[in-house]
């Protein structure tokens, strides 16, 4: 049986904007993993949730996916000055760091 992995995490940084009846809520979080391959190492997560103007609400998670809070931060910035949603997320994220 596979132990849960255990992690403390916190949101250092929250900003939402409103365009157009949607609000886009962008949240960059911080986890200190106790896994054995990165035991103690701060890794740093980006999440997006958008909310219709009829209250549909989506959100989708990048986790874990920076170690480098100066790549995570500047990654941040850029989705939330383009606005990304939900959906864009996983692809913005390929384009900037896997072409």
């Amino acid at each position: 049986m596979r132990q849960a992995e255990k992690t403390d995490e916190q949101i250092i940084r929250t900003e939402m904007c409103d365009a157009e009846g949607y609000r886009y809520t962008y949240d960059l979080l911080t986890r200190e993993s106790r896994a054995t391959a990165s035991y103690r190492l701060p890794l740093y997560s980006v999440r997006v949730t958008l909310v219709t103007p009829e209250g549909k609400e989506t959100t989708a998670e990048l986790s874990d996916v920076f170690a480098d809070p100066g790549r995570a931060i500047l990654f941040f910035d850029h989705i939330r000055e383009n606005l990304a949603t939900p959906i864009d997320l996983p692809y913005i994220f390929e384009d900037e760091f896997h072409s």
